[in-house]
C-alpha cells in the first residue's frame, strides 16, 4: 500500500483529505463533521436523528464542493418533500466552510431496524418522498443547477443518484456517524469514483463495485480510525492500494461557518419598503432578524429603523 501521512488520533478540528487508487484510476475524498456538526446540533437545538441527517448532508455537500476547480466555489445540497423534516438546505464550499439547517430541527422518530440488525435513525419516514437539488455556483455566469428524485433520505444513496443522473459519474459514497450516551462521537463522509478515463474499463468498475459492496458499516469504520482519514482509505480499500499525496491541497480544514452578518439583514430589511418599515416602527418600535442558517439574531432598534426609513425614502 502508498505511504501515508500519520494524522494525530486525537486531533480535533474536522477535516477534509484527498487521495487516489488503483494506479491514479480512482479519485478518493473523505471528510469528518464531528465538530461542525456539533456546532451545528448547538446551534438549531437539533435532536438525535436531525444532528444525524444534517450532518449527512454536510458532509456530502462538502464532498461535492471539494472537486469544484474555483477557490470561491460553493455547492448547495437542498431536499425538498413530504416528509415532518420540512425541509433541509446545506450551503458549503470549496474553502471548506459550510452551514446548513432542517424545517424541522426537533423531530425524533422511533428507530428502526437496519440490514445489519441493528437499531437506528428512520431516516426515510424523516426525509418522505421528494427530491434532492444540488446547485453549484462558480461566482460568475448561472450556476449549474440539477433536481433527482430522493433515493432513500439516507443521503448517501441520494447523492450517489444525483451524481450518475445529473453528472454522468459513477460514484459510491459513504456516510455515518456514532451516537453514544446522548452524544456525537463521529460523523463523516467519503467517495469513490473511478475516474473518466477509466468509465470503459469493466474489470476495474466490477473490482471497485464488490470492495464497495463488502463495507457494510461505514459508521463503525470512520469511529475506529478515529479521524485518521487516510487510515480509512486503507481500513476500507485495502485491495485498490490508496495514496495520499504530501501536498498542502490534499488536507483541509473543515469548519461550521455563517456567511450572515448585520449589514446583510439590514440589506435585506430595506427589502421590505418604507411602508412595512413604518408599520414596524408604529406597532413593534424594533425588529428581530433571525439567520435561518446560524440562528444568530441581529436587533434593529427604534432609532435604527428610523435612519432605514429616512435613507429608503
Amino acid at each position: 500500500m502508498g505511504s501515508l501521512i500519520n494524522l494525530p488520533n486525537k486531533c480535533m478540528n474536522d477535516l477534509l483529505v484527498r487521495a487516489t487508487a488503483a494506479n491514479g484510476a480512482i479519485r478518493l475524498v473523505a471528510v469528518t463533521t464531528t465538530e461542525t456538526t456539533k456546532e451545528a446540533r448547538r446551534r438549531h437545538s437539533l435532536s438525535h436523528l436531525t444532528t444525524a441527517l444534517l450532518g449527512r448532508a454536510m458532509g456530502s455537500a462538502l464532498i461535492l464542493a471539494s472537486s469544484m476547480k474555483v477557490k470561491h466555489g460553493r455547492v448547495t445540497v437542498k431536499i425538498q418533500s413530504d416528509g415532518p423534516i420540512n425541509g433541509l438546505f446545506v450551503d458549503a464550499g470549496r474553502d471548506g466552510t459550510v452551514r446548513g439547517y432542517l424545517g424541522n430541527p426537533d423531530l425524533e422518530l422511533d428507530l428502526i431496524l437496519t440490514k445489519t440488525k441493528k437499531h437506528y435513525f428512520d431516516f426515510q419516514t424523516a426525509t418522505g418522498r421528494g427530491y434532492l437539488n444540488v446547485t453549484r455556483d462558480n461566482g460568475k455566469g448561472e450556476p449549474f443547477s440539477s433536481t433527482v428524485e430522493l433515493v432513500n433520505g439516507c443521503i448517501g444513496e441520494d447523492i450517489a443518484s444525483y451524481l450518475f443522473q445529473s453528472e454522468q459519474t459513477k460514484s459510491a459514497v459513504f456516510v455515518g456517524e456514532k451516537i453514544s450516551n446522548g452524544e456525537l462521537v463521529c460523523s463523516g463522509a467519503l467517495i469513490a469514483q473511478v475516474l473518466p478515463k477509466e468509465v470503459d474499463n469493466d474489470s476495474l468498475l466490477d473490482f471497485v463495485n464488490k470492495e464497495c459492496f463488502n463495507i457494510d458499516n461505514f459508521s463503525e469504520e470512520l469511529y475506529r480510525c478515529k479521524n485518521n482519514l487516510p487510515n480509512l482509505f486503507n481500513s476500507l480499500f485495502p485491495k485498490l492500494n490508496p495514496y495520499v499525496i504530501k501536498d498542502r491541497d490534499n488536507f483541509q480544514n473543515i469548519s461550521f461557518k455563517c456567511r450572515c452578518s448585520r449589514s446583510r439583514s439590514i440589506s435585506a430589511l430595506k427589502l421590505l419598503g418604507k411602508k412595512e418599515i413604518l408599520d414596524i416602527l408604529n406597532t413593534e418600535k424594533e425588529s428581530k432578524l433571525t439567520c435561518k442558517f446560524c440562528n444568530t439574531v441581529y436587533s434593529i432598534d427604534e432609532k435604527e429603523l428610523m435612519r432605514i426609513s429616512d435613507e429608503i425614502g
